[in-house]
């Protein structure tokens, strides 16, 4: 029987959660250097996070060939079948990278948008 769930079951999670939104964090970083302009960081934190923690979950479910692995130990053959994507925190730096940045587009894309609206037209 599995004892009852403890504050070590939530670790890993939190240390996920950790990575993400220092991700999330230098992407907010560098934008704000890029763009020389100041930038809410706590919202790339936590799409970060959530991106980490997502792509992690997220990864038994994204398809892929299958993966058959043979080795022998002693005088056993022992096979080993997956069908999917093996590398769950590869597709999570990926995705915690990914999820800011969009973000961060975005709104650049919807500010210059709105700065260009109020300008005033230029006919002669």
């Amino acid at each position: 029987m599995k004892p009852e769930a403890g504050p070590q079951d939530a670790l890993p999670l939190l240390m996920e959660a950790v990575v993400g939104a220092a991700i999330g964090a230098l992407v907010a970083l560098v934008v704000s250097l890029v763009a020389k302009r100041r930038i809410n960081i706590f919202q790339d934190l936590l799409l970060g996070a959530g991106g980490y923690i997502g792509g992690v979950a997220a990864t038994p479910y994204i398809p892929w060939h299958r993966n058959t692995i043979t080795y022998r130990v002693g005088n056993t053959i022992i096979s080993s079948t997956t069908r999917h994507f093996q590398h769950p925190y590869r597709v999570a730096f990926v995705t915690a990278l990914l999820l800011p940045v969009v973000f961060e587009t975005v709104i650049y894309f919807m500010r210059k948008k709105a700065g260009s609206s109020r300008m005033p037209n230029a006919r002669a």
